[in-house]
């Protein structure tokens, strides 16, 4: 059988059968470019919240803040959350309170939100829209991570009044199980 003889032979059975009907619908929709404002924000607001910790120049502060900002809404991904993530832990080691400040544990819940946020806006488009459904799919690994760092945050925070320096240890002991525990899950 020649090409031409198997081409019209396969729209001939194409037109004998009819295709099965397919019914979608669609759920709640946020727009892309919500995700990217929402990771500018959030990553600038990181910033911001360690600052506010440390005795830094306001201006210095709000530049780095925006610059960073501006970089998760114009090029968003895992490479401006995550620089924006050691930005505000670097920034944080000039902390009042250092070596350790309690209040970095607080920052956790902003700082998963900033990797997750930039993870979705590196994955859509300006005027591409996302199920809220697809959204929610990862939310309840999130909110457990969120919730056993604030358990811990909270009691590094009431043991912060006390001069042991075995809390310490353990408190980052608890951060290292947790992360060595939840980011290989974010690969997926």
């Amino acid at each position: 059988m020649t090409l031409r003889a198997e081409v019209q032979d396969w729209r001939h059975r194409r037109h004998d059968r009819p295709l099965p009907s397919v019914r979608v619908e669609h759920g709640p929709t946020v727009a892309g470019a919500w995700l990217r404002v929402a990771a500018g924000v959030v990553a600038t607001a990181l910033v911001l919240l360690a600052a506010s910790r440390t005795p830094l120049l306001l201006d210095l502060t709000l530049v780095g803040a925006g610059v960073l900002g501006a970089w998760s809404v114009a090029r968003p991904g895992r490479v401006p959350a995550h620089v924006t993530v050691v930005t505000s832990a670097l920034v944080l080691l000039g902390a009042r309170s250092a070596p350790f400040d309690p209040a970095v544990l607080w920052l956790v819940p902003v700082a998963l939100l900033t990797v997750r946020l930039g993870w979705w806006a590196e994955h859509v488009g300006w005027s591409a829209r996302v199920e809220l459904a697809a959204l929610r799919r990862t939310a309840g690994r999130d909110l457990s991570i969120v919730a056993v760092s604030l358990v811990a945050a909270a009691g590094a925070w009431a043991a912060s009044g006390w001069a042991v320096g075995g809390l310490v240890v353990l408190g980052a002991v608890a951060v290292v199980v947790l992360a060595w525990w939840a980011l290989p899950r974010w690969a997926s």
